[in-house]
């Protein structure tokens, strides 16, 4: 349930802007003119430049007063600011809940800046639905991708997965299946695909056959492999060597240095103490996954609330050691929550605080967390070609900024524009 005083909150930064039409939905050329560009790809900002939108899309970027042809009617003054790309949450679950609440979440996520959601699990003939009204602008909200899930039969006494799946005999839904090392995947992966899911996501109750044999003919067949960073009693090096796109949630890396076990339930209770970063089974773990390009979906907002003890202060305190390590070893950090909106101390959405966590708590530069919530989280989608950074060609979704996020990464709140598709969503 949305709270009423966080709606009230952020319903009040969209403002009227006259000059710009697109906010009644007229898709117009507009012109952001002498600003500092981030694209997203790490590199540092570039300081005096015009961008230029059309058509929805960055048609050019160029040293400002520069742009080639007509200037655009539409104008917005950059001076002082800084434009990076719309950021994403890459793990979100969208899939319950009334319409009415779960519109009022993506509307506000988009006035707080996360312009793309990536679903990591739940019922997809919701998500689809949503997805499909806010292509057609039914209602305002990120671009939606999602995936569907896949586990073994164990999983499914769930009372999650059992919710989202709601009409179909558990381990049945086409975005809810049950399988294991002997079953048809050619037919599992296919019906996953039907549901218009860019992604298989491994769950749970999984051995390193059942993780072999999923990835596998989903590489055949076309969709990403995302998966929980352990799939009990798969451990994370199965997944790698399968060939999996993207392991979830930092601190289950854990388990590389435990025992086999398929106590999923103690996922989050793993062996913090006595596994430490710097021990050789995970520092080979975080070499394979970069020799192989498999990311890391960190999720720290998701485990910083719940440092409220012990067992959750070492858990947080490992995830960000590894994804520290990992970053510095070159894997590819992809930031997502397992949360879109809800933390009390900032109405604005979690991914602000993803970012700053990932500075803060596991020291990645500024550059290269905004990368993480851009390019990288674009790329686990498989849409990098088309969003995630700012170039000639690409998606229109950007952020204009009051304050440089190189200097402190708390200034992606600093929020004056927000884009998407080329369309004004806000306006300080």
């Amino acid at each position: 349930m949305i709270r009423p005083r966080l709606i009230a909150a952020l319903a009040l930064l969209l403002t009227p802007v006259a000059s710009i039409r697109a906010q009644r939905g007229t898709l117009v050329p507009i012109l952001i003119r002498n600003v500092s560009v981030i694209d997203g790809t790490g590199a540092a900002p570039r300081a005096g430049m015009d961008v230029v939108l059309a058509d929805g899309k960055i048609a050019q970027v160029v040293p400002s007063g520069r742009a080639t042809g007509a200037v655009p009617d539409s104008v917005i003054d950059g001076r002082g600011g800084f434009v990076i790309p719309g950021l994403w949450d890459a793990h979100v679950h969208l899939g319950t809940g009334a319409w009415g609440d779960r519109a009022a979440l993506l509307r506000n996520a988009l006035l707080g800046g996360v312009t793309s959601v990536y679903d990591m699990a739940g019922d997809t003939r919701a998500t689809s639905d949503l997805q499909r009204a806010v292509i057609t602008r039914e209602i305002a909200g990120p671009s939606i991708y999602y995936v569907a899930l896949i586990a073994g039969p164990a999983f499914f006494t769930d009372p999650r997965v059992l919710d989202a799946s709601r009409g179909y005999a558990p381990g049945a839904a086409p975005w809810a299946q049950s399988a294991t090392a002997g079953s048809d995947w050619v037919r599992i992966i296919a019906t996953a695909r039907g549901t218009g899911a860019t992604a298989i996501k491994l769950y749970t109750d999984m051995d390193s056959t059942s993780v072999t044999r999923a990835t596998a003919e989903a590489k055949r067949q076309g969709p990403k492999v995302v998966a929980h960073a352990t799939t009990f009693p798969g451990l994370p090096s199965d997944l790698v060597a399968a060939g999996a796109d993207m392991l979830a949630h930092s601190p289950y890396l854990v388990w590389q240095g435990s025992p086999r076990t398929a106590d999923f339930p103690a996922r989050g209770r793993g062996n913090f103490a006595g596994v430490p970063v710097a021990s050789p089974s995970v520092e080979r773990l975080l070499q394979s996954m970069k020799e192989r390009g498999t990311a890391l979906n960190a999720t720290l907002w998701v485990f910083d609330r719940q440092a409220n003890d012990d067992v959750g202060r070492a858990r947080l305190a490992w995830s960000n050691a590894v994804t520290k390590r990992a970053a510095e070893l070159g894997v590819r950090i992809v930031a997502g929550t397992d949360g879109l909106l809800g933390d009390q101390r900032d109405p604005l959405p979690s991914i602000h605080r993803e970012l700053e966590l990932l500075v803060n708590g596991a020291g990645l530069r500024p550059l290269d967390a905004i990368a993480a919530a851009t390019r990288n989280a674009a790329w686990s989608a498989g849409v990098e070609s088309t969003v995630g950074t700012i170039a000639p060609g690409m998606v229109a979704d950007l952020l204009l900024l009051e304050k440089d996020p190189t200097v402190d990464i708390r200034n992606t709140r600093s929020l004056r524009v927000v884009l998407r598709e080329g369309r004004v969503a806000r306006m300080q």
